[in-house]
């Protein structure tokens, strides 16, 4: 997790050169409490705080996942208040006294890790951390939490709140998944039965046909689908975005379940490819013909494209090559010029 580490004071200076190490942070300090000689020590970056701090916080705000306070909490609010989005993107932020004597997760609590970023942060400095995110105090699950935590994405947060609302007030929960599970659940969530009548759910898949019926149904999406592709060259991002949507629906998959798009090395640079994937937030990993070619044989092999590329399998081969513990759940499907296959990973979601 990439940290900041800022303090405006000689005492905030010494806490922040004292648990900085530990999260490899870089340090905004102010520069007449800067001890060169200690920060090289430590192997740490650091950084003079600007005259400008609102100015500063502005430019960092998305460069890091993580966000280390030393200072007061209002100083803290009012620096990050305009840039703060949602918490599918902020970072996580955490505000500790000078003193170490309380670290309190202030943003992006679950999702951003800030509620585990305040307990290491207290645990460095012998303070305690300050944790108001209601699921935490009553002990109940918090699926954004573990949505991070299994790289999943929450497809509907909005729906996030009436889910965790019920647990935190004593409700029932039905929970599905396709996918394997490590962990128990706890007694007020409850697994899908088939035919059950339930108000709300929660449904770990990529699948988007589910057999659960219920009034709120949270989707949690695994990452573990990998996109094998090859195309003509000059295919726009239009064109490879409603083959890729179209290909998904038609096998019922999520598009936000996709990890990865797969290709040969010749097409890295392929601009319709990358626009996509760059406007949808997913990895382009590419394979050079001499990884292809000791899979290629398990797949029906195309002459033109073995002309034109010197292997015969382009899409069923970078997707099998893409990920672990992978099966072939679709194979090739031309789109005008689009050659498309889907591989899925196993996933093991951990409660």
């Amino acid at each position: 997790m990439k940290t900041a580490v800022i303090a405006l004071t000689k005492n905030g200076t010494e806490l922040a050169i004292k648990i900085g190490p530990a999260f490899a942070a870089d340090l905004y300090l102010k520069h007449e409490f800067i001890v060169k000689d200690v920060i090289h020590k430590e192997g740490l970056t650091f950084h003079s705080v600007s005259a400008d701090f609102k100015g500063m916080i502005q430019k960092i705000f998305c460069r890091y996942e993580a966000i280390i306070f030393i200072m007061a909490c209002g100083i803290a609010v009012r620096s990050i208040a305009p840039y703060v989005k949602d918490k599918r993107s902020d970072p996580a932020v955490v505000v500790a006294d000078e003193l170490g004597r309380f670290a309190v997760s202030l943003l992006s609590g679950h999702i951003g890790g800030a509620n585990r970023l305040a307990e290491r942060v207290a645990a460095l400095t012998g303070g305690v951390p300050v944790i108001t995110t209601a699921t935490d105090l009553h002990g109940a699950v918090a699926f954004d939490e573990l949505a991070a935590a299994n790289g999943c994405v929450i497809e509907n947060i909005n729906d996030l709140k009436y889910i965790s609302s019920q647990l935190v007030n004593g409700g029932k929960v039905v929970f599905f998944t396709d996918c394997g599970t490590a962990g128990v659940l706890p007694p007020n969530i409850g697994p899908y039965l088939s035919g059950q009548a339930c108000k709300y759910a929660v449904a770990v898949t990529n699948s988007l046909k589910i057999p659960v019926q219920a009034e709120k149904v949270l989707y949690l999406r695994p990452r573990n689908l990998i996109v094998g592709l090859g195309c003509k060259k000059g295919k726009t991002k239009q064109e490879i975005g409603e083959a890729v949507l179209d290909f998904l629906e038609r096998n019922d998959k999520s598009v936000f379940s996709v990890k990865c798009i797969a290709s040969i090395d010749l097409k890295a640079n392929e601009s319709g490819i990358l626009e996509f994937c760059n406007e949808r937030n997913i990895d382009f990993r590419t394979f050079t013909i001499n990884e292809i070619k000791p899979i290629e044989h398990q797949f029906a092999a195309s002459e033109f494209v073995k002309k034109t590329t010197g292997v015969g399998s382009v899409a069923e081969s970078c997707a099998m090559l893409a990920g672990s513990n992978v099966r072939l759940i679709c194979p090739k499907t031309v789109y005008g010029g689009i050659t498309l296959a889907l591989a899925e990973e196993e996933q093991v979601f951990i409660l």
